[in-house]
């Protein structure tokens, strides 16, 4: 007869999710993870912010070369993100499905890969830096400046390419809360260092825009310690341990067969920003900064659709693995329900205030000028745009992400970009007509969405 030895570790105890979201009131599900995982993705960009404003500090060249920054950066984490949804589909399956030790092996899985992905966009993001910025018609004191951002960025990427990975499992798993703990770190941690690393403490030197770049990563780092000591911990509803980063690579391919998509649609979306950036910048510094004022704002906006819109994709994937497809399609509707009721009273809000908030970030009469119309003119349009989000997460959820690969494959390339400069300069309609084109693109992506998701395509998809 076998006996346990006693000096075998014990295995820390696996956390059991305090709520099945397969059953019960839709609404309740939804309730129960839309706080957490709108207070997740609206704590983050709080942060982002305060970078916006602490950078402001430091005049209009700062702060083009500040947007032009993140607008790469995203661009860079669009892979990261991507790769996140592609474990939150498999997590969310084998969850919903009750096969914990698989949920465990996906998520191992996908913390390997985006070891890999961090270490490619490193290499990438050193080498693609200054064409990137010149493209964008970053001049001299504005590249610069830029430079010294995404090399910081960067050197970085270890931290929140993790970040950005494995919080969408959390999710997946049922989490909420967990995720939403992780970034309230990150923020704080960025929050409290950036000001004394831009603007200078006691004997902390002032250190600029590489303050603020620092103060991401500094951020982004500890909130990926904090994913550590959960997962390694047995604190959340998934671990992970030595045995689940020994490479499987049939299930490598199928994450990144479903990331792929997924992937491409971010980076499509970041590169049509980058593409529309560069439109704006020829317009000068003053554009590019009341751009970056009003993009901040509006991105704040939609930010609660972002939490909304993840709950989506939880519901969807938790339910499809327990083989309720209607209960997964009803739970997205509402969810989307949810979203437009709330982005028609922020629109009203955003059209309204326009003025003293571009204000009170930069009051340069251009500045305020160019952002406040820029704002007015997109805010109504994001009621369609957050509805789409929701159902896209959703799609994302189910594992069916080529649909929205190719609904923003079209809405942003094949209307926006050509709608914006055939109304910019075809028209006559300088930055007016990209604003209208941005609008119109919204427009589109929510209706798009709207028709395919209720096709229910989505519903045969395996994973």
């Amino acid at each position: 007869m076998a006996v346990q030895t006693t000096c075998s570790a014990p295995r820390p105890r696996q956390k059991v999710p305090d709520r099945d979201l397969t059953t019960g009131s839709i609404h309740r599900a939804i309730w129960y993870l839309a706080p957490a995982m709108m207070l997740e993705t609206g704590i983050l960009n709080v942060a982002e912010l305060f970078d916006v404003y602490w950078v402001s500090r430091l005049g209009s060249a700062a702060l083009a070369a500040v947007t032009m920054g993140i607008a790469i950066r995203w661009f860079a984490q669009s892979t990261s993100m991507g790769l996140g949804i592609g474990g939150l589909a498999v997590v969310a399956r084998r969850i919903g499905g009750r096969d914990r030790e698989a949920a465990d092996h996906a998520t191992g899985q996908t913390v390997l890969l985006g070891i890999l992905v961090s270490i490619l966009l490193a290499v990438l993001g050193l080498a693609l830096a200054r064409p990137l910025l010149q493209i964008l018609g970053a001049d001299a004191e504005v590249q610069a400046l830029g430079m010294t951002y995404l090399r910081i960025t960067f050197l970085g990427s270890f931290a929140w390419v993790l970040v950005y990975v494995i919080n969408p499992m959390f999710r997946g798993a049922g989490d909420a809360r967990l995720a939403m703990r992780v970034l309230l770190v990150t923020t704080v941690a960025t929050v409290i260092s950036e000001p004394v690393l831009v603007l200078g403490l006691g004997p902390i030197p002032r250190l600029g825009i590489a303050g603020s770049a620092a103060a991401y990563v500094l951020g982004m780092g500890s909130g990926l310690l904090l994913q550590l000591f959960y997962l390694v911990g047995g604190r959340a509803s998934i671990s992970l341990r030595l045995r689940h980063l020994r490479p499987d690579l049939p299930l490598m391919a199928r994450i990144v067969g479903i990331a792929l998509p997924s992937a491409a649609q971010m980076t499509l979306r970041a590169a049509s920003n980058m593409v529309i950036l560069a439109m704006i910048g020829a317009y000068g510094t003053f554009a590019t900064a009341a751009f970056g004022l009003a993009d901040r704002f509006l991105f704040f906006a939609l930010v609660p659709c972002f939490g909304l819109g993840n709950v989506a994709g939880t519901l969807v994937g938790q339910n499809l693995g327990a083989e309720k497809p209607d209960r997964a399609e009803r739970s997205a509707w509402w969810v989307s329900g949810y979203a437009a009721v709330y982005m028609l009273a922020v629109g009203i809000l955003a059209f309204v205030f326009a003025r003293p908030l571009i204000a009170a970030f930069d009051a340069t009469p251009a500045v305020v000028a160019i952002g406040v119309e820029c704002t007015r003119i997109i805010a109504l349009s994001l009621i369609l745009d957050g509805v789409g989000y929701a159902l896209n997460r959703g799609l994302d959820g189910a594992g069916d992400t080529v649909p929205a690969a190719t609904i923003n494959l079209l809405t942003l390339w094949v209307l926006e970009i050509p709608a914006a400069f055939a109304l910019s300069r075809g028209l006559g309609l300088g930055l007016t007509g990209i604003w209208l084109g941005r609008a119109l693109a919204n427009t589109a992506n929510g209706l798009l969405f709207i028709v395919w998701f209720k096709r229910g395509k989505w519903k045969e998809r395996q994973v």
